[in-house]
């Protein structure tokens, strides 16, 4: 009788051959290998808008903005390809028209008339003067300085601050005027310091013909008064300072002040005044003006006064000059060689042209 064995199992006739063991680990690295190149490749996989593809390597996509990778159900990275845009500018300042068309308000405006003043402004204005310091010296907003406290010369309230900071608000570009030199209460306060004086009674204060009085601008206190002036009125938001009564007085016992204690010129004193707005101009991003007659401007200066026109118009922004629409050709030829814009002050608006209209 033939013996099967046992049930299920077949002799065991020694190990089986078979291929080399590195077979598979080369194989599992080969799909490694597949597997990181699958990777790699899809990261630079590009689908445009119309459902085309391409590749795109890293070295050309600094000229592409694209949004973040959104990635499909079979995980693959999509980008989606967008223009290049222009950087947008930066804000500019706010600045008036080529043409600046201004009026002059009235002095209810700072007193609680400035809603009404506004209101009843031409359509055709896009600037607005205010006069904030008159020929008395009064300060016409609520100064804070203690020179201008001290001298009395404060009258502003707090009415006045709130319509500068109205006005200030509106698009209207913003001039605020400022008598510079004209100054009876702080020259009388301070007489030796900062006034014109006279040679009869020497440390008295000079008498001009309506009993007014000036500043020295070759005197130390009185530069440093109107500067400060100067920078806390352009602090209250006002995009200009436009400084009339700019020179030495030119009528009245003239022969009678005294000048043996000035060691400069006319004109260099008012340089060196003129300089040191310029800076405070500079400091606080506003334009620095002043107001010429005529006769200064079409002669070149004024002997008298001590305003020499080619100083100051390369000092200042703008040279305003009350005259009229007759007398501009001439004006603008005058100023034609120096960087000083003319506004010509009209009692009238015209047809067009840069102009301020002053009360007449």
């Amino acid at each position: 009788m033939r013996n099967t064995g046992t049930r299920g199992y077949s002799g065991y006739r020694g190990r089986r051959g078979g291929g080399s063991p590195l077979l598979p680990l080369l194989l599992l690295l080969l799909v490694l290998l597949a597997a990181v190149i699958f990777l790699v490749v899809q990261r630079y996989l590009v689908f445009s808008g119309d459902g085309s593809h391409h590749f795109e390597l890293p070295w050309e996509r600094h000229s592409v903005e694209t949004e973040a990778p959104q990635k499909t159900a079979a995980g693959l990275e999509i980008v989606i390809e967008q223009p290049e845009e222009e950087p947008e500018p930066p804000a500019a300042e706010p600045q008036p028209s080529a043409l600046l068309h201004a009026q002059e308000l009235d002095s209810s405006a700072l007193t609680g008339g400035m809603e009404r003043s506004l209101a009843a402004l031409p359509a055709s204005m896009n600037a607005v003067a205010i006069r904030v310091k008159n020929v008395d010296g009064d300060l016409l907003y609520p100064s804070a300085l203690e020179l201008a406290l001290s001298a009395g010369a404060v009258q502003g309230s707090s009415i006045a601050r709130s319509a500068i900071e109205d006005v200030t608000a509106t698009e209207y570009y913003t001039i605020a005027r400022l008598s510079a030199l004209h100054d009876s209460r702080f020259s009388f306060a301070h007489m030796t310091d900062a006034g014109v004086l006279q040679k009869a009674y020497r440390n008295n204060i000079w008498y001009a013909p309506d009993s007014s009085f000036y500043l020295a601008p070759e005197k130390e206190l009185t530069r440093e008064y109107l500067a400060a002036i100067a920078a806390e009125v352009a602090e209250l938001g006002f995009d200009e300072l436009l400084f009339d009564e700019f020179g030495y007085p030119a009528r009245g016992r003239l022969n009678n002040i005294d000048e043996s204690a000035r060691t400069v010129t006319k004109q260099e004193a008012l340089a060196t005044l003129a300089a040191s707005l310029r800076e405070v101009a500079t400091a606080h991003d506003v334009r620095l003006s002043v107001v010429l007659d005529e006769t200064t401007v079409l002669s070149g200066g004024n002997e008298v006064t001590g305003q020499e026109l080619s100083t100051l118009a390369n000092l200042f922004d703008r040279v305003y000059v009350p005259t009229t629409v007759e007398q501009l050709p001439a004006l603008q030829a005058a100023l034609e060689p120096y960087p000083a814009e003319l506004v010509p002050m009209l009692t009238a608006e015209p047809d067009s042209e840069t102009y301020l209209v002053i009360p007449e």
